[in-house]
């Protein structure tokens, strides 16, 4: 289940890496990738780099694929994590406080 956001990330990367090959329109399938990217856009909406200009086209898809993508996606995986252990803290303690209200 955690790995849903990385399979996620993973199909958008390959689907916009291929989006020409594919015959698929490339506008349609960013708009996902940004859809995937936007709860956490107020998160990542710093200009960690700067206004660096990197030659290497390569290297500037790199770094947009990781912020569109993978670091969403990060976020997302570590949020189930969370949710999850929460869940199974709040499971645990149940089942003590009815059996410390049935002794009193």
């Amino acid at each position: 289940m955690l790995a849903v956001p990385f399979a996620v990330a993973a199909v958008l990367t390959i689907l916009i890496s291929f989006a020409d090959r594919l015959h698929l329109r490339l506008e349609r399938v960013a708009g996902y990738g940004f859809l995937f990217a936007t709860p956490w856009a107020w998160l990542l909406d710093h200009d960690l780099f700067g206004n660096v200009h990197v030659h290497s086209r390569w290297v500037e898809s790199l770094i947009a694929d990781a912020f569109i993508l993978w670091i969403p996606a990060l976020l997302y995986s570590a949020s189930l994590w969370l949710l999850l252990r929460l869940v199974a803290l709040r499971g645990r303690k149940a089942p003590a406080r009815s059996v410390e209200c049935l002794l009193r």
